[in-house]
């Protein structure tokens, strides 16, 4: 093949693996981003009414939650926990609790992992938030659960059809979970306390999104070699990894969409508290 036939190759390669790329993280970062910037605006609320300790009215379920994920994705791309503090007195960086790992950096699969190891916080909040509607709100978790283990669902980020089809089963979902009934119901109370807790604080910290960037160029070196190997061997390997992706897509933006409810509704009651409070003693 001639050169300009190599380069039109390299550039589908790459083309290729940054449509992986995106179509894995897009919704993962924004999603990050929102989550951030609520907690962020929630906290601050929360400091001026209360102080530091302010923190804990809703630290005392988020963060145990928030570091146990970091701690269960270091078990799956096997990385070794050296230390681990599930909640704390908060420390001179704002710490509340932590998680410290070793891992080996000649393996691909454990560089990988310090991407899913970064933002697994979003991932065992929304599966927390999850399993607290199974056992609390059980007619809402099964709609829920039908979504997720029915037939497989696809969602792409630059497909409106998707963002559609998204919207319509989260209506469906929250039409259930906030049905009159269930506000007569203690567990119900229960669970939307939970849920509060735990989207509270599911945002990343910075050093969870540093180690996400190392595990970032990673992936995108293990999408890059895979897209090399479909477009000279395997054309049909590129079809097959974007439909996984999209289905796994449409499970992880389902959950990360009601902990993102949850986070608003966080923010909201914040402000809410702080203005009353405001107005109270200015009276």
């Amino acid at each position: 093949m001639s050169g300009a036939e190599w380069a039109m190759i390299a550039v589908k390669i790459i083309g290729l693996t940054l449509s992986e790329f995106i179509s894995l993280l897009g919704g993962i970062v924004a999603c990050g981003f929102i989550l951030g910037t609520l907690e962020r605006e929630a906290n601050i609320r929360m400091i001026r009414l209360f102080g530091m300790k302010g923190i804990y009215v809703t630290a005392w379920l988020g963060t145990p939650i928030h570091e146990l994920g970091h701690a269960f994705m270091c078990l799956i791309f096997r990385h070794k926990v050296t230390e681990i503090k599930l909640l704390q007195a908060i420390g001179p960086d704002g710490t509340i609790g932590y998680v410290r790992h070793a891992y080996n950096p000649g393996s691909l699969y454990q560089r990988i992992g310090n991407l899913f190891i970064g933002v697994a916080p979003l991932i065992s909040g929304s599966l927390a938030i999850a399993l607290c509607a199974r056992l609390l709100v059980p007619r809402t978790s099964t709609l829920f659960s039908g979504y997720l283990s029915g037939a497989p669902r696809l969602f792409s980020l630059f497909d409106l059809p998707s963002w559609v089809a998204l919207g319509r089963a989260m209506q469906t979902v929250f039409q259930h979970l906030f049905a009159v009934q269930h506000f007569a119901d203690p567990y119900f109370w229960l669970f939307l306390l939970a849920a509060l807790c735990i989207s509270s604080r599911m945002s990343l910290s910075a050093e969870d999104i540093r180690g996400a960037k190392s595990g970032a160029g990673a992936l995108f070196l293990f999408f890059l070699l895979t897209n090399a190997i479909s477009v000279l061997l395997d054309p049909s390997l590129h079809g097959q990894m974007m439909q996984w992706i999209a289905r796994f897509n449409f499970v992880l933006m389902m959950m990360l969409s009601l902990s993102v409810f949850f986070s608003f509704l966080v923010y909201f009651l914040s402000n809410l508290l702080y203005l009353v409070m405001r107005r109270m003693k200015n009276e």
